[in-house]
């Protein structure tokens, strides 16, 4: 490698060269942490409301429009002084990634999972049902039960899977497996489970000790809607993969960048819908329209109604918004039956979907702005009486 003048440099010296530039721009590592108490202050400052690393006044916010369906994930860093970020994520109405909290800590052990939820929970009410997501790291069960004593806990079935792979060689099975686990009733559910006994009885009595209604989507006694895995906070921390070494102040400022860019985009494609609903939304529902066209519909009452066609024939209740099916029950979005069961009542389908998928809800979830740091805001002083203008 030559520099602009010429003169060969080798490997060590060209390193060493790109090493000290990273520095001029993003400071070094013990810089990061001796200079982030000042910019966690500027942050609040620009920032009215915000907890620790909790963007208190744009994502905590924008929680109260989404389902209330948590994902949370740790992922290390490589830095001088390492450690791992902790991160807690959620869904919008058009099944995108929301992100809620971040946290830098030592390690993943109790004592930062109990920390991090500890800070989660001044932001998250318990009047309401919640849902938390993880892989099966005892620490997370621990500090779920601890701080969020009411909330329902799920296991990442991809998590699940992996144990599988490793304890039984059953990588054959997986599509079984997967079955169990997707499945919307308890029917199908079964189906599969006494299919995989008949192959493998140790794997089947594995996942039943696994707890059923962690992994299980018609056991899971609460509302996990289609949210299945962990996949929410491992993509976030994909994203955030190119700032993992950096120093972490400047980590912090990479974060709030990408979500001030995220949370701008996403309310600009909001406020520019024309439908009802989001655009995954009406696009799903598209798709099931077109199917519900093809069934018939057989009235019970002024309610109920027997549908008959695609995989199997239910009944719909359109007051209670179930079908036998569970699609409509789990995702809280109307089936084929349910659209085809509405078309004949005359109702419209748009007032049978759950309004966290509804164009309002999703324009609110975004609508506060994430700030830069206060300085950053600071206009410059042009007041020409000021002292420094003053003959």
């Amino acid at each position: 490698m030559r520099n602009m003048f010429g003169m060969k440099l080798d490997y060590n010296t060209s390193y060493r060269a790109l090493l000290s530039a990273q520095e001029l721009v993003r400071g070094t590592a013990e810089g990061g942490y001796e200079n982030l108490p000042s910019y966690l202050r500027q942050i609040e400052i620009s920032n009215p409301g915000t907890v620790t690393c909790l963007v208190k006044d744009a994502s905590i916010a924008g929680f109260n429009y989404l389902r209330r369906v948590i994902v949370v994930d740790g992922t290390h860093l490589c830095g001088k002084y390492e450690g791992v970020m902790l991160v807690a994520a959620a869904q919008d109405g058009n099944f995108q990634i929301f992100p809620l909290a971040f946290a830098i800590v030592d390690a993943e052990n109790d004592e930062s999972w109990e920390w991090f939820f500890t800070q989660l929970r001044r932001c998250v009410s318990d009047q309401y049902a919640l849902v938390i997501v993880s892989d099966r790291h005892g620490s997370i069960k621990k500090a779920c039960e601890k701080v969020f004593p009411w909330a329902r806990r799920g296991i990442c079935y991809y998590h699940l899977q992996q144990n599988i792979v490793q304890k039984f060689k059953g990588k054959h099975m997986l599509y079984l497996v997967k079955g169990a686990a997707y499945a919307h009733t308890l029917f199908d559910f079964n189906r599969y489970m006494d299919e995989i006994r008949s192959i493998n009885p140790n794997l089947a009595t594995y996942l039943e000790n696994a707890d059923v209604s962690l992994w299980s989507r018609v056991h899971f006694q609460g509302d996990r809607y289609n949210i299945k895995t962990s996949n929410i906070a491992e993509s976030i921390n994909s994203a955030l993969k190119p700032a993992k070494g950096f120093p972490i102040s400047f980590l912090i400022e990479f974060i709030r960048e990408k979500l001030g860019r995220w949370f701008f985009i996403r309310r600009e494609d909001a406020l520019s819908l024309t439908s009802h609903h989001s655009r995954g939304i009406e696009n799903l529902l598209a798709i099931r329209e077109e199917y519900a066209d093809m069934m018939n519909v057989e009235r019970i009452d002024g309610w109920r109604f027997v549908v008959r066609g695609g995989h199997r024939d239910c009944v719909v209740d359109l007051e209670l918004r179930r079908c036998q099916c569970g699609v409509f029950d789990i995702e809280k979005i109307p089936c084929s039956h349910a659209i085809a069961a509405a078309k004949d009542a005359n109702i419209h389908v748009t007032t049978l979907v759950c309004p966290s998928y509804s164009k309002n809800y999703l324009y609110a979830a975004y609508a506060a702005n994430i700030y830069p740091k206060s300085d950053v805001l600071e206009a410059p002083n042009t007041d020409d009486t000021s002292p420094a203008n003053e003959e």
